[in-house]
């Protein structure tokens, strides 16, 4: 397009000055709307944008996308979706991000689909949904126009380690090794390397691995790397401990290119660092070269079948977990429901603690002991305390107490018990018992002349 203040914004934007050039662009739109060709507004709401996204202001630059997908007129909106999934992705709007994504996967002439699926496989990390990330950083790894495959790959170990798949994780960090990193980026390959062959049990690789982090200059093991470092020791019985290793510093310095999701996510709290994926012109400055091919390396042995297979037994596994606290109360709550029924049942039929048996034997125990016997009598006013004193004139003192049969009813009851006294012979009697919240307490106690053996 010809226009003075495009030219000098996009002088500014290609030298990376994005407040002038979103000055200049902004101004674009108004002094030469008027002039504009067809495509030429959504070209100048794409390159604000790209300005808003590298200050960003990711909610601000999504509304400058969206405008920019309502010219019919401009070509370009495979790259755009792109930018406005990357957004998405800025203000935490992953399901958007996805479409966004996918939308420009469609497109079969996009010649750089890796940077949609690196996106994508962030969303989905995000949501927490591991297989979808990792089938999707697999193919941003697996993109022969990704000039960064590296960054991939370190996703996608991610992806393994999160799904529970430390030997995955392992080729993963082995395929990486067959690039020439160097610097940063080797040290986190080796030390992450070390901590799956140690979450994998192969404790001799993990020692080795560490080993090779720790000759290397001016390398020190993060905390959770020097927490494996040590399990790798002591399960091969190293008993000597090492020297105490300093804290890591470089896990707060790391370089942000490599950033999969189970990295710091610094993106919203470091305004400088470098996010994943802005437009077309980015390029990253490590992981040059193609990834190798599959039959060079062991890492792809992992299809996206057994991901998708990995994933769903994860889910029922978390399912399972997520149950199993409800499961367990409802099995407790039936069997509070069961019990309450048994006792309600035996109330019912006169069953009580304590029963009219040992009411009655503990009773006569006491009045032959010369005890208190008010406990085991209904007592409510001085008149029960009368009928009582009157009821004991009539009562052995024996505790030789043999019950003969229960006439046993919900609220009242009948006792028929024979007393045998000390100096020979027997005498019977017929006590009467009411019930006494979930126990019973005599009421009644009446000598009886016929026999009742």
């Amino acid at each position: 397009m010809q226009s003075t203040s495009y030219e000098q914004a996009t002088t500014d934007y290609n030298a990376g000055d994005y407040p002038h050039a979103l000055k200049g662009y902004y101004q674009c739109l108004k002094e030469d709307w008027s002039s504009f060709q067809p495509g030429d507004a959504g070209l100048v709401y794409h390159r604000i944008g790209n300005c808003l996204i590298k200050m960003r202001n990711f909610k601000e630059a999504a509304v400058s996308y969206q405008k920019a997908l309502q010219d019919d007129d401009y070509f370009e909106k495979t790259s755009i979706y792109v930018n406005l999934g990357t957004t998405f992705n800025g203000i935490g709007k992953y399901p958007e991000a996805i479409a966004c994504f996918e939308k420009a996967l469609t497109d079969a002439s996009y010649a750089t689909p890796h940077r949609a699926y690196m996106g994508m496989g962030n969303a989905y990390a995000k949501l927490g949904k591991y297989v979808d990330a990792g089938t999707a950083y697999r193919k941003a790894a697996l993109d022969e126009s990704n000039p960064n495959p590296v960054k991939a790959l370190m996703s996608l170990a991610s992806s393994f380690s999160s799904l529970g798949r430390p030997d995955d994780a392992v080729e993963a960090y082995l395929a990486i090794l067959d690039f020439r990193v160097t610097g940063k980026v080797l040290n986190t390959v080796l030390e992450r390397l070390g901590q799956a062959y140690v979450v994998a049990g192969r404790y001799q690789e993990g020692l080795e691995t560490f080993a090779d982090a720790l000759a290397r200059e001016q390398f020190t093991l993060s905390p959770e790397a020097e927490a494996d470092y040590r399990k790798a020791r002591l399960a091969l019985g190293i008993v000597a401990d090492p020297e105490p290793l300093p804290a890591s510093q470089a896990a707060l310095e790391e370089d942000d290119s490599l950033s999969g999701f189970d990295l710091r996510e610094r993106f919203s709290s470091n305004p400088v660092g470098h996010y994943s994926a802005l437009d077309f012109n980015e390029d990253d400055d490590f992981g040059t070269g193609n990834v190798p091919h599959p039959g060079d390396t062991g890492f792809f042995t992992a299809t996206d079948a057994d991901l998708i297979a990995t994933g769903k037994r994860e889910m029922r596994r978390e399912r399972k977990l997520r149950h199993t606290g409800l499961k367990a109360f409802f099995v407790i709550l039936l069997i509070l429901i069961v019990a309450l029924g048994v006792c309600v049942v035996a109330y019912y039929q006169g069953v009580g603690i304590p029963s009219q048996e040992k009411v009655v034997t503990d009773f006569f125990s006491a009045y032959a002991a010369g005890e208190p016997v008010e406990e085991f009598w209904v007592i409510s006013s001085d008149a029960d305390r009368t009928t009582l004193a009157r009821f004991l004139d009539g009562v052995a003192r024996s505790s030789n107490v043999n019950i003969i049969a229960i006439d046993s009813q919900m609220r009242e009851s009948q006792v028929l018990a024979d007393v045998k006294l000390s100096e020979g012979g027997t005498v019977h009697y017929r006590i009467d018992l009411v019930r006494d919240v979930i126990g019973w307490k005599m009421r009644g106690i009446e000598m009886v002349f016929a026999s009742v053996g």
